[in-house]
């Protein structure tokens, strides 16, 4: 039709010569050549004979022809008007794809080969697109685009993927809103929410975060802050507190800890709110008849635990005890030098008892060393010890390690503190690199999905939700000429 079938031949006989002349070449001049040049040509080749292939299907499709009309729900009937063609570039290379164009004047038009092949309204196909934004969610901007290029031979500009990964990061949340409970098999009987937050750098003109006061070495600068969230399932892990300090000081590793399951993870510029707000969302979906034993993890972030006593209910609130041991080698450090046996004896022996129950000796004994000492000690330094003394009296009710650790409970946020790490910091603060808000936002969303093994899922959805976005909205169906006259 309209020459369609005649190109669709010459595609095929053009595809067949091509497959030849892989063959010939493999088989003749191509066995004077090493591996490596043979096998860089036949990558290339592939990719010209997948063009060829490509566009012999789109060709068979004729132009999305469904017949001379075609009627809407409301009752329009469109008349096929012109054989138009569109661009899309394929992992292939580009190709122009014709399709036929069904009009009424005073009506939006409908491409009806759009959405029987499903095409994005972009001119990238969504594997380009995919392939672009699944390393823009891993690597700087620039890599990713020069790594499809390097693979593919294109190069996309850098505006067109800051718009793509913002309009696939639109379906992160309704993706993971749309998930069901994890089967139960999978689900171990304790469910830990950890939150905390990393900073980044934004451009100038967003609005960002400054802190009034600097600690010693830092430098003012603008940041806004990516509250992070992780939920996930973990096994009972009953240890003493020996094992405990054998782990954290000795660096010994447990032989056979549990690992967390179906860990989620998300990170959110919008405040430590929406950051508690989608953590309640998970875990209702994760354990809506309540029957898991709950635990959130946090720092000594007063922000952090005032949402988290209000907004999660049921939980067993327990302060990082990483965070707690760091507060021990300040102190430890006011009376013995960095690094030495003294400070690594100090730290072991408080450890021991903090993780024993005994909170105030511990509180009470560092209080006897300011009294004592306090006169010989600088002024940072008192101020240094007072500070921990603080810490541990403001915490102390979320400091029952006896308690936790004969339960078997998790009582270190190493996953948040990780996510923090790696699905902010890594990708985030590049050397020389500043953040809109927006843009931000999109990665961290992204990154996200990957981060949490995801992205395939993710992908299916997204790509749903970009044809119902776009053909939703207006359905149609092919009428005989005879209902078509009648309808008109």
């Amino acid at each position: 039709m309209f020459g369609l079938e005649k190109r669709l031949d010459e595609r095929v006989a053009q595809a067949g010569e091509k497959f030849n002349a892989i063959l010939a070449y493999l088989l003749g001049e191509g066995q004077s050549d090493d591996a490596y040049r043979v096998e860089v040509r036949l990558f290339r080749d592939l990719l010209a004979l997948g063009l060829l292939l490509l566009v012999a299907w789109f060709l068979k499709k004729l132009g999305g022809d469904v017949g001379k009309t075609i009627v809407t729900e409301e009752d329009e009937v469109l008349r096929r008007e012109r054989l138009t063609s569109r661009p899309i570039l394929t992992v292939f290379g580009e190709l122009r794809v014709p399709r036929w164009y069904y009009h009424k004047d005073g009506s939006s038009g409908v491409f009806p080969l759009d959405e029987e092949a499903n095409l994005p309204e972009a001119i990238p196909s969504y594997y380009v697109q995919e392939l672009v934004k699944r390393r823009a969610a891993r690597m700087a901007y620039d890599e990713a685009l020069a790594d499809v290029a390097e693979l593919f031979g294109f190069r996309l500009r850098k505006e067109c993927v800051l718009d793509l990964v913002a309009e696939s990061a639109v379906d992160a949340d309704p993706f993971y809103e749309s998930l069901g409970t994890p089967p139960p098999e999978t689900e171990p009987e304790i469910l830990a929410v950890a939150v905390d937050g990393k900073g980044v750098p934004m451009i100038k003109g967003e609005p960002a975060e400054h802190k009034v006061r600097l600690g010693r070495g830092e430098k003012r600068s603008r940041k806004r802050e990516a509250v992070v969230a992780a939920v996930y399932t973990i096994a009972p892990y009953p240890r003493t507190a020996e094992d405990i300090v054998a782990e954290v000081q000795d660096k010994q590793t447990p032989p056979k800890r549990p690992k967390p399951q179906n860990k989620r993870l998300r990170a959110t510029l919008d405040g430590k709110e929406d950051a508690f707000a989608w953590a309640v969302r998970e875990v209702e979906r994760r354990d809506p008849d309540r029957r898991k034993r709950r635990v959130c993890l946090l720092d000594g972030a007063q922000a952090l635990w005032r949402l988290a006593l209000s907004t999660l209910t049921g939980f067993i609130y327990i302060l990082d005890l990483f965070h707690v041991n760091e507060y021990l080698w300040k102190a430890a450090h006011v009376f013995h030098a960095e690094k030495s046996p003294e400070a690594e004896a100090f730290v072991r022996r408080y450890l021991l008892m903090l993780l024993r129950g005994k909170v105030g000796y511990v509180i009470g004994a560092l209080r006897q060393m300011l009294t004592k000492h306090g006169a010989r000690l600088t002024k940072e330094q008192r101020k240094t010890l007072g500070t921990v003394i603080g810490y541990y009296e403001a915490n102390r009710r979320w400091m029952r390690y006896d308690e936790y650790i004969a339960a078997g409970l998790p009582i270190g946020s190493g996953v948040v503190e990780g996510a923090c790490h790696h699905l902010v910091k890594d990708r985030m603060e590049g050397s020389g690199m500043r953040w809109s808000l927006g843009g931000a936002a999109a990665v961290l969303k992204l990154r996200a999905i990957h981060l949490n093994g995801d992205w395939d899922a993710f992908w299916q959805f997204h790509m749903k939700q970009e044809a119902r976005r776009r053909f939703g909205h207006r359905r149609w169906a092919p009428v005989a000429c005879g209902e078509a006259r009648k309808a008109s």
